[in-house]
């Protein structure tokens, strides 16, 4: 097929250039009705913004320019089919979960999956059970399920049904094992459903990691608008596999998003698939090559170093780069003085800041470092410090009771020092990253409290009004117990 078209796009130019007057909605009418003091940022963008009218064909039954631009996206990225998303990976998530679990189905999850998995879970009402990552010792952050751990787990729960993993993890870690992962589920006849937001641009080759699709996983979410030139809520869900029905992941995708798909967005993911094709090699050299040397330097600031792959555990994205602190100054702070700097990074933690690189070589890294530099010199108090390393989720881990059952009892809220034993009933999530240090459901242990205090104490972010309280929701104390017998 040919990658040098847009089909979405085109279409979307072409019905612009036509229409004299809309009769139909949205109600901005290609941007004519618009406060106008938005006016010249919206005006361009709003011609777009249309809806299924005639030739611009239906998400949900595409004869069309839909049609065609997800047939290139599959021809892409080598897949049975892949679908456009307008509802970000979040309802990518959801739809694997759903398309291919029913209730009561005993599914593997890796412990350090974004909210939208549990979400995902809870909404199947399966029985989840939970494989903790192995942590790397030089920078604590989660590299990955060990095989050994994968295989002990189907042994404990031979009538498993899905296997679902991360990767790569939100800081750019691809684990080494993933392959052999996908190989040893697939020998026990589970799905394999892999939340690969951050590596829609896996196809590149190397040095980037290999994408899960070319791996054998049989369903993959991509959030396009993370790493490539995609708006923000578009993203991918790839069908790779023959066991799974096509006709249920439309169904359920169907049910899930938006009726009235976002055509900016839809065009976005069109172009940003065109983008990815159109990549050659001397490009992609030429933005490793500037990274690298941006790379080089940030080594050279005293106080900071930067996380690199380990040839015998995992891969790195080498569009992310991890700065991991020697000195006294925790993460959050550093960010919020390079944000005064006019530097914004995507995330930070108690120990590290994220940057994610664009796929380009249009980035000003002499600027970016100056600041950075800057920054780290200010924070820099001479002390180096044993920074202390986040405590790791237990190897194996699973529900109280079902999601049927812990529904139906009340919750109340009590002190977080005296929640030990009892059943969380909501899930504590630092955000960004998103990933739940107590899970709904979980029992509350002294481990977990560790975790939350861990977080609190670097200044983290809780989506959780009552946690900056010091306290948890909770199952009332009448909750039974079914996992204790």
């Amino acid at each position: 097929m040919n990658q040098q078209s847009t089909p979405v796009y085109d279409g979307l130019i072409k019905y612009h250039r036509k229409q004299e007057y809309s009769f139909h909605v949205p109600g901005h009418k290609d941007g004519l009705v618009f406060p106008e003091k938005a006016e010249s940022v919206f005006k361009s963008i709003l011609s777009i913004d249309a809806t299924e009218v005639a030739n611009l064909d239906d998400l949900y039954h595409p004869e069309g320019i839909l049609r065609d631009a997800q047939r290139l996206l599959a021809a892409y990225y080598e897949t049975r089919a892949s679908y456009f998303l307008v509802n970000g990976s979040t309802v990518g998530n959801l739809t694997m979960v759903l398309a291919t679990c029913e209730p009561g189905d005993v599914v593997l999850v890796q412990r350090d999956s974004h909210k939208s998995v549990f979400n995902a879970l809870k909404l199947a009402q399966v029985h989840p059970v939970f494989l903790a990552p192995s942590v790397d010792p030089s920078s604590g952050l989660a590299a990955g399920i060990e095989l050994q751990a994968l295989v002990e787990c189907m042994n404990r729960y031979p009538q498993a049904k899905a296997l679902i993993l991360t990767y790569p993890s939100y800081y750019g870690i691809a684990s080494q094992s993933i392959g052999p992962l996908i190989a040893c589920a697939h020998q026990q006849g589970l799905y394999v459903l892999v939340d690969e937001a951050h590596g829609p641009h896996f196809k590149i080759g190397a040095p980037v990691p290999p994408s899960s699709l070319d791996l054998g996983a049989d369903l993959v979410v991509h959030s396009a608008h993370k790493m490539l030139p995609a708006m923000t809520m578009g993203a991918y869900l790839h069908v790779n596999s023959t066991r799974v029905s096509l006709e249920k992941i439309e169904s359920v995708r169907a049910m899930l998003q938006s009726s009235s798909p976002s055509y900016p967005i839809m065009a976005s993911l069109d172009l940003a698939r065109y983008y990815m094709a159109a990549l050659d090699d001397i490009r992609i050299d030429r933005m490793l090559a500037r990274r690298d040397a941006f790379v080089r330097r940030l080594c050279s600031i005293d106080g900071l170093s930067v996380l690199h792959a380990d040839s015998n555990r995992f891969m790195l994205d080498p569009f992310k780069v991890v700065l991991q602190l020697a000195t006294r100054e925790n993460g959050f702070e550093v960010q919020r003085q390079l944000i005064a700097s006019g530097i914004y990074p995507e995330m930070a933690d108690p120990r590290h800041i994220l940057l994610v690189l664009g796929l380009t070589e249009d980035i000003d890294y002499d600027e970016a470092f100056r600041c950075i530099n800057q920054v780290i010199g200010q924070c820099a108090s001479g002390t180096s410090a044993e920074q202390g390393q986040a405590p790791s989720f237990p190897k194996f881990d699973s529900l109280v009771d079902s999601y049927r059952n812990l529904a139906v009892l009340s919750s109340e809220h009590t002190e977080l020092n005296r929640s030990v034993g009892r059943t969380a009933a909501e899930s504590v999530i630092p955000y960004p990253p998103g990933i739940p240090i107590v899970v709904e459901g979980e029992r509350v242990t002294e481990h977990g409290l560790e975790l939350i205090r861990y977080w609190q104490e670097a200044g983290a972010v809780f989506q959780n009004e009552w946690i900056n309280q010091g306290k948890i929701k909770v199952y009332q104390l009448r909750e039974h117990h079914k996992n204790d017998t």
